[in-house]
């Protein structure tokens, strides 16, 4: 839904790809969902997203109303990541919540667009979590509601709870003599989180 939205609002713009800011704009075209209303209260209205996405992006283009609009590159790899939130979160599927944590993430042209609408992204993303973290079908005793603080990765936000992973690495000194480390990271990203030796 949120991906035909973008493309419609990609021709609208005359646009013949569909970017992050295309993604952005049809997250808070869908104005009764909790993404919309929280991009809203954050000062990310649709008429002020198209404004920035069309100053962003520049002149109109004439766009064959038959073709699909191609992802661009970021935009792409924002649903990639929001597919992989998902999975991680164990959430059924692929949530709009799920595709703004990615669009924030990835830093296209959505992140421009809301910082020229003075959106504080970073309030932003931690107020997109935080309702995540206490949705109403989340058990009861999980550390986010017991208001226990949850270890998150630096770089992606994801809770390491549910995302951390690690890899055992051999690591050979000078005169060839092997070391193992075992490195952490977050599935998520990739993101390294501490080594220690085995």
């Amino acid at each position: 839904m949120t991906v035909s939205r973008a493309e419609e609002e990609a021709r609208r713009l005359g646009h013949g790809q569909v970017g992050t800011e295309h993604l952005l704009l049809g997250l808070v075209g869908d104005g009764e969902s909790p993404v919309a209303r929280t991009l809203m209260a954050a000062g990310a209205t649709l008429s002020g997203c198209r404004s920035k996405t069309r100053e962003a992006v520049g002149a109109a283009t004439s766009v064959a109303r038959t073709a699909e609009l191609p992802l661009t590159d970021r935009a792409q790899r924002s649903l990639e990541r929001a597919d992989r939130l998902s999975i991680r979160r164990r959430d059924g599927q692929v949530e709009p919540s799920h595709i703004l944590l990615s669009v924030l993430d990835v830093e296209g042209r959505a992140g421009q667009v809301l910082r020229g609408l003075s959106v504080d992204v970073v309030g932003l993303r931690d107020a997109v979590l935080t309702a995540m973290d206490t949705k109403a079908d989340r058990p009861a005793s999980t550390p986010a509601e017991s208001g226990q603080t949850m270890p998150r990765c630096a770089s992606c936000g994801a809770a390491l709870e549910g995302a951390l992973s690690h890899r055992l690495v051999t690591s050979l000194d000078a005169e060839g003599n092997g070391r193992e480390l075992v490195i952490a990271y977050c599935s998520g990203c990739g993101t390294a989180v501490g080594t220690m030796h085995r």
